[in-house]
């Protein structure tokens, strides 16, 4: 299984990926109809599954309106949808692997768009946000964080991984702590956890809940 200095040639290349969009949607284009296959059967990942189970203990109603930040091919809602959740939204910046994540057909509706971008959603209408591998190396950053918690309803759930890498080089610590302390968010669950089956601790799994009325 890959570690932090051991991976394979497609996580390094993503890990590696130029700051700009074009860079990301050419790569995903190449990758994406073996992205799954590159990352479960090759690597072994487990991320995807265990933010969902981590966001399944605090949100019990199946009905709940979740939308899938980076949502890639689709593999952080699979869970979700196989434990009935039927409300699945998903969101990414590569045509090529929502072509992919539709071929599941566990999404009510996919739709590219730029996360370090504002987002063309409304405020407060989502109960829970998710993302598996999208606040990593070569992605996207920590500020996004105050877009994704706009979207949320108040007390909806924001389940992400974040690697530790960029936890605090890359302002992630320090973005949720600011949003703890201004008493937009609260802490449910933090934890370090390994990313792929029999793996090191690579990234940390965060869930908190958005605060208001």
């Amino acid at each position: 299984m890959p570690t932090n200095k051991e991976s394979s040639a497609f996580v390094s290349q993503a890990y590696s990926l130029a700051d700009d969009n074009q860079s990301h949607v050419d790569f995903y284009k190449k990758w994406a109809a073996d992205y799954d296959h590159e990352m479960l059967d090759k690597l072994g990942y487990t991320s995807p599954s265990t933010i969902a189970s981590l966001l399944i203990e605090s949100l019990p109603e199946k009905s709940s309106r979740i939308i899938d930040i980076g949502c890639g091919t689709g593999l952080t809602c699979t869970l979700l949808h196989d434990q009935g959740y039927t409300h699945l939204e998903g969101i990414d910046l590569s045509p090529d692997m929502l072509q992919v994540a539709s071929h599941r057909d566990i999404y009510l509706s996919l739709f590219t768009g730029d996360l370090n971008l504002p987002l063309k959603i409304e405020s407060n209408i989502y109960d829970a946000a998710i993302s598996s591998g999208t606040f990593t190396h070569g992605h996207v950053g920590a500020e996004p964080l105050d877009e994704v918690v706009r979207i949320l309803k108040p007390g909806g759930i924001l389940a992400i991984t974040v690697h530790c890498d960029l936890w605090q080089t890359h302002g992630f610590e320090a973005k949720l702590e600011s949003l703890v302390s201004l008493r937009e968010i609260e802490l449910i669950t933090l934890k370090e956890g390994a990313y792929y089956k029999h793996g090191v601790l690579e990234g940390w799994f965060c869930v908190y809940r958005k605060k208001g009325l």
